[in-house]
């Protein structure tokens, strides 16, 4: 008779091939292009052009994920079991939690946010496409990738997908161009990794290839990326949202300051000090107000006596 945890694995397996999820497609930059052809593929088919920026909060919500190895493959069936009203639930969940989680990036990720959080609401047809984005990159393994501490550093998954999405004439135009993790790594090891406790400035940062390339030869010397100050900048918000989320994905740490605009311009940096530091305080403020009303609501009511034995205690 099969143990409980041989079980587990037994119907884990079983609802991975019933749900069609394949095996992690070799190493980390090649399984997230599979990841991100196949998503490009499945938003075009089902959605056509346009609001490029839900496929993209979608892999990155799901990139924030981080499930035991074990249980990968049973999230990965759970997600695409849902409907889309479920799945559009998870989804603001999802970036909800990364509200509370690190506040100081909300300006900057809100481009992703705003479909599911924004004052309009994704339409039907968005949201089914949005679903079966998630499909595609849950059988593509994504979960292997971006679950995975270890190999979600080796790769940018969020800046391949928002590149393939674009296409070619697209990226051209923006004279934007996804560079390949291979090169950013090589030159990060012939740069030197940072020292720990040193500022590192990026102004052409994109979704952040150069950051990661710096972190990981950080991590081959023993050292901390989260002990360094990241700033970075870029004219592209959709691309600087996706850094956004790969600093929590990198473990690049909380001294982290990122801006939308021209790294020329002398300003760029005081408008994103003073965007983090209203929203910090913001924060601050719900969460006061939070511990407030729930201490409230712990107060009990002060004992009262039944009105009739009021009266008859009364004076005459």
């Amino acid at each position: 008779m099969a143990g409980p945890k041989k079980k587990r694995k037994q119907n884990s397996e079983k609802r991975a091939k019933n749900t069609g999820i394949a095996p992690p497609a070799g190493p980390p930059h090649q399984h997230a292009t599979t990841i991100a052809e196949a998503v490009d593929d499945v938003w075009h088919d089902a959605h056509g052009h346009g609001e490029l920026e839900v496929p993209v909060s979608v892999v990155a919500a799901l990139a924030l994920l981080a499930p035991p190895a074990q249980q990968r493959d049973e999230v990965a069936g759970e997600l695409i079991a849902m409907d889309a009203d479920r799945f559009a639930t998870f989804m603001r969940t999802q970036w909800a939690i990364f509200v509370n989680a690190r506040p100081d990036l909300v300006n900057r990720v809100w481009p992703l946010m705003r479909p599911w959080h924004g004052e309009r609401p994704l339409g039907d047809l968005a949201t089914r496409a949005a679903k079966r984005v998630a499909g595609v990159a849950l059988q593509r393994a994504q979960l292997h990738l971006t679950g995975d501490a270890d190999l979600r550093g080796s790769t940018d998954l969020l800046g391949k997908v928002l590149t393939l999405l674009r296409g070619p004439k697209a990226a051209q135009a923006r004279g934007q161009f996804y560079t390949p993790t291979s090169v950013t790594d090589t030159i990060a090891r012939l740069l030197g990794p940072p020292q720990e406790g040193q500022t590192v400035h990026e102004p052409a940062a994109g979704s952040g290839g150069m950051l990661r390339a710096a972190a990981q030869a950080m991590r081959e010397h023993g050292r901390d990326p989260a002990t360094v100050t990241w700033i970075a900048v870029d004219i592209d918000e959709e691309a600087i949202a996706c850094l956004a989320v790969n600093v929590v994905l990198w473990g690049l740490g909380p001294r982290v300051l990122l801006g939308v605009g021209d790294s020329l311009s002398h300003d760029w940096m005081e408008r994103a000090e003073a965007e983090r530091r209203e929203t910090l305080e913001l924060a601050q403020q719900v969460r006061r107000h939070k511990t407030v009303l729930r201490a409230l609501q712990n107060l009990e009511p002060p004992d009262r006596q039944p009105e009739s034995e009021q009266d008859s205690s009364a004076s005459p």
